[in-house]
C-alpha cells in the first residue's frame, strides 16, 4: 500500500512538472524594418516583409533581404484599411500570394496585420478566407483591444489564432495624452468580453520609446528610440516627461525650434509587468506566447526576467 501511494505521488509531482514545462510562456520578437540584414538569429521572428497600400492602385513595398531568415520564420504582411476598403479583393490576393511564394525561406503561417473597422470588416474577412485556402498554411492577424470588447460589431475573423496588439492605446497626435505606448490605465477600459471572445490570442508587448515633437500644442514629428538621456541637454524639463527646447538646434538629425515641446514616451518594465499579469489573468492563462515590439530592442529588460511566474 505504502508503495503505490509513493508512486502515486511521484507520478502526480512528474505529471505537474511536465505539464507546468510545457505551459510555460515563450516569447518571440517582431522585425519591421523595409530591410533585413540579421545574421545567426535565434529567437522566432515574425518579419514584415510587404506593405500595402492604395492611392490610384496598389502600392507595395517589399522588405529587402540582404541576408535570408532562417526557415521558420513567419512572414507578416501590414495592409492599411484603405486598401481593403477600395481595392478589389483578387487584386489583394493575387498580389499576396505571388509576393510570399516569392520569398525564400519556408515558412508555415503567415500574418496579416491590417486594423479594419466596420465598413471593411465583410471585404477582410472574405480575404482572410480566400487567402488561407490559397497558401494552405496557418494563418494569424493583428487583434485590437476594442475588436474585442465590441466583438459583436467588430466581428471575429476565421483564422488560427490573433495577436492582440498591447500597445499604441492613445492617439499619439493628443497633447494631452501621457504615454501612446503602453497605458495601463486605458487598457483596462477594453477589459470585457475576454471570457467570450472566441479566437485563441498571443499577446504583443512593446519594448521602443520614443519622443512626439510639439509646436502650439500640434504634433509635428515623432523620434523613435530616443532615451531620457538625450533630454540633458538643450532642454528644461516641465513635467515627468515633458521637454521644452531651450534652444533651436538638430535634435537627432532633425532642426526643431527653440520652445518646442517634447514627450518622451516608454515601454518601462513595470508597465509591462502589469499588462502581462492583467492579460494573463484576463486570458485565464490561455496564451502560450508573447511577441515583442522589436527585435530592436531585445537587450533593453531581463525578458526571461519578465515573464518568469506566468
Amino acid at each position: 500500500m505504502k508503495k503505490f501511494i509513493f508512486l502515486f505521488f511521484f507520478f502526480l509531482i512528474v505529471s505537474f512538472l511536465f505539464f507546468k514545462q510545457n505551459n510555460s510562456l515563450t516569447y518571440s520578437f517582431y522585425h519591421w524594418k523595409n530591410s533585413y540584414s540579421l545574421e545567426n538569429v535565434k529567437e522566432k521572428l515574425y518579419i514584415k516583409v510587404l506593405d500595402i497600400d492604395y492611392s490610384d492602385k496598389l502600392e507595395i513595398i517589399k522588405t529587402s533581404f540582404e541576408k535570408q531568415p532562417r526557415d521558420g520564420s513567419i512572414p507578416t504582411v501590414y495592409i492599411t484599411n484603405k486598401t481593403i476598403k477600395v481595392a478589389s479583393l483578387n487584386t489583394i490576393l493575387n498580389s499576396l500570394i505571388k509576393n510570399l511564394d516569392a520569398l525564400e525561406f519556408n515558412y508555415d503561417e503567415v500574418q496579416i496585420d491590417c486594423d479594419w473597422s466596420l465598413n471593411t470588416k465583410y471585404n477582410y474577412f472574405k480575404l482572410l478566407e480566400e487567402l488561407k485556402t490559397k497558401l494552405n498554411k496557418k494563418l494569424s492577424v493583428t487583434i485590437r483591444l476594442h475588436q474585442i470588447k465590441y466583438f459583436a460589431k467588430t466581428g471575429v475573423p476565421k483564422v488560427d489564432y490573433g495577436v492582440l496588439m498591447y500597445y499604441n492605446m492613445s492617439n499619439i497626435q493628443d497633447f494631452q495624452v501621457k504615454n501612446s505606448i503602453i497605458d495601463n490605465t486605458i487598457a483596462k477600459k477594453y477589459h470585457y468580453n475576454f471570457d467570450k471572445y472566441p479566437l485563441k490570442l498571443k499577446l504583443a508587448l512593446p519594448l521602443y520609446s520614443q519622443a512626439v515633437q510639439f509646436r502650439n500644442q500640434r504634433a509635428l514629428d515623432f523620434f523613435e528610440g530616443v532615451k531620457i538621456e538625450d533630454f540633458s541637454n538643450n532642454f528644461k524639463k516641465l513635467d515627468e516627461n515633458i521637454f521644452q527646447a531651450t534652444k533651436s538646434f538638430y535634435f537627432r538629425g532633425k532642426y526643431i525650434y527653440k520652445n518646442d515641446i517634447f514627450r518622451f514616451e516608454d515601454s518601462s518594465f513595470e508597465e509591462l509587468e502589469v499588462a502581462l499579469k492583467d492579460f494573463y489573468n484576463l486570458s485565464k492563462n490561455s496564451f502560450s506566447e508573447v511577441i515583442f515590439y522589436t527585435i530592436d530592442y531585445k537587450n533593453k529588460y531581463d525578458l526571461n526576467k519578465l515573464i518568469k511566474g506566468f
